[in-house]
């Protein structure tokens, strides 16, 4: 610990002579170390501002940290041109923990906004998961100053604000309830969506679609062998969607489309402890949970909603009994509507531009 401790002071000795740099009022700075791409969510979020905003100046840097060490290297002098943005903006955007943003002493006029990468909490995180098999450790989050310096953090609903204030350990005043950009997005492309999978894949417009979306887990995957048995292939596709961090096997037709884009053609969606339920619920779509491992994911990372009380006529343990519930036509749509309103509150088609607004700071 002692050698981070040292390696955040050196951080902030060097931000101090970069914040001597004058700061532009007019430029945001989208941050992200979840994906080498921008996400949809900012990529919708720079769109709307550089069409109705276009005096504001957009800088965007997404860079993930290499497992070598050549890359730890190169993500240093990364770091040092962040240093440079956050001096420098008036506004810092960011979807995921950045070391820069949590470890350095900023200027008292930036604003940093934490919309993280996903609709909800399903599972725990952050430090709900301190010192647990899949999580951090204490030592290492205080060093690191995990998830410090945000003034605002979005969330979908006012339920998830709890689970995100503990997650966070930030308090619940901090949080804005707005939703996503990917939930305009779901809103409004899913039908053109719909239309350019089924070009592509004629095949499938003659069976039922089931797309499993399980969430991250690290270890073996000999669970999905037993979803894929039980299902009937003259009656259904099994498309199975896996985490963009872990590949893994079957993954028929959906190497090419995202997991919201799936969803379009979605007849069934089977999950676990993914957000991927909220954005499903969404579009209306049936969801299945599969939680073969309930009891051993509890344990390892946690759940913070109790889909077998809140959902308990779609959650399966074992994949024959969900895959016959399909098959008989059970679903309880009550149950959806349900989750649904509990845990969507902005359906309006306008999340964009209201995260927009408090972006550019006129919310």
């Amino acid at each position: 610990m002692f050698i981070y401790k040292i390696y955040t002071l050196g951080l902030n000795f060097i931000y101090m002579f970069i914040k001597i740099f004058k700061t532009n009022n007019k430029k945001i700075f989208f941050l992200s170390r979840q994906s080498n791409e921008m996400s949809l969510d900012y990529r919708m979020l720079v769109n709307y501002i550089n069409k109705n905003y276009p005096e504001y100046k957009i800088v965007v840097m997404t860079n993930m940290i290499g497992k070598k060490l050549k890359d730890k290297i190169k993500y240093i002098r990364i770091m040092i041109v962040q240093m440079y943005h956050l001096a420098t903006s008036k506004t810092c955007v960011i979807d995921g923990y950045n070391i820069t943003v949590s470890v350095l002493k900023h200027k008292k006029k930036l604003k940093i906004i934490q919309i993280w990468h996903s609709l909800g909490a399903i599972k725990k995180f952050g430090y709900q998961t301190l010192d647990k098999e899949n999580g951090n450790s204490s030592k290492m989050a205080k060093v690191m100053k995990m998830h410090k310096n945000y003034d605002l953090i979005v969330t979908g609903s006012n339920a998830m604000i709890p689970y995100f204030s503990k997650a966070f350990n930030n308090p619940e005043e901090k949080f804005i309830n707005c939703g996503l950009p990917r939930i305009d997005y779901l809103i409004k492309e899913s039908e053109n969506n719909k239309k350019m999978i089924l070009k592509k894949y004629k095949e499938l417009k003659n069976k039922k679609i089931i797309l499993y979306v399980p969430t991250f887990r690290k270890g073996k995957n000999y669970y999905i062998e037993n979803l894929i048995n039980a299902v009937d292939n003259d009656k259904y596709e099994l498309i199975i969607k896996g985490h963009p961090l872990k590949k893994i096997k079957n993954q028929k037709y959906s190497d090419d489309f995202t997991s919201l884009e799936l969803l379009s053609i979605a007849d069934y969606v089977i999950t676990d402890y993914s957000a991927i339920s909220i954005e499903a619920a969404v579009l209306n779509k049936p969801i299945y949970f599969y939680l073969y491992d309930l009891e051993e994911y509890n344990k390892s990372v946690g759940i913070n909603i109790d889909l077998e009380k809140e959902m308990p006529k779609s959650t399966f343990k074992k994949a024959k009994t969900l895959i016959k519930n399909i098959e008989n036509n059970k679903y309880s749509y009550k149950e959806l509507e349900k989750f649904r309103s509990k845990y969507l509150d902005n359906l309006e088609g306008n999340a964009t531009e209201k995260l927009a607004k408090y972006i550019v700071g006129e919310l």
